[in-house]
């Protein structure tokens, strides 16, 4: 159901731009977590059971990552709003088939719920789809949600362990003024 528009070149050459780049945005350690995390999208598969928050202040350059992303995935993967989806019923339907739902700016307002972002996440079975004026129907969600923001991604009422532990959150590093 995802054609990628990429060709494998086995012998292609190091990504030397793309790793000086991930380099001054992100620890090496987080550079391997942001790398791992990008192949696990490349899958249609939930089995991870993570999601990516990537924390910023802005000006970093982390829209450069959401490029690569469109590149490597185009309609494979949609931009929105984490929150759209966790509260809009109808939010959920674009997501049929989508490796990546990409939150650019993620809003700092907490979820007033959380079961629909948890269920998602870990979702390794047909979920109740809902369209406008249409019948509900069973359908296959296997998107993984990488958000961009300004800080954590916060629930109003879910303090759960569940939760939480379905985040991984990487920090940008300060941008260097000659960047």
């Amino acid at each position: 159901m995802n054609r990628l528009p990429v060709r494998y070149l086995p012998d292609a050459p190091e990504p030397s731009q793309w790793l000086s780049f991930v380099g001054q945005l992100l620890e090496t350690e987080d550079i391997i977590t942001l790398q791992e995390f990008m192949g696990y999208v490349l899958l249609p598969t939930t089995k991870g059971q993570k999601m990516m928050i990537v924390i910023c202040k802005g000006g970093e350059g982390k829209s450069r990552i959401s490029r690569v992303l469109r590149a490597l995935l185009g309609d494979s993967m949609n931009t929105g709003s984490i929150q759209k989806v966790e509260v809009d019923r109808f939010a959920r339907a674009d997501l049929e088939w989508k490796l990546l739902m990409l939150d650019d700016d993620m809003k700092l307002e907490a979820l007033p719920q959380t079961n629909n972002i948890k269920s998602i996440v870990t979702l390794e079975d047909k979920t109740d789809l809902e369209r406008k004026g249409r019948q509900s129907e069973q359908g296959d969600l296997c998107v993984r949600f990488i958000c961009f923001g300004n800080g954590n991604l916060g629930s109003l009422y879910d303090r759960s362990y569940g939760f939480f532990r379905r985040q991984i959150v990487l920090t940008v590093k300060e941008r260097k003024p000659d960047r």
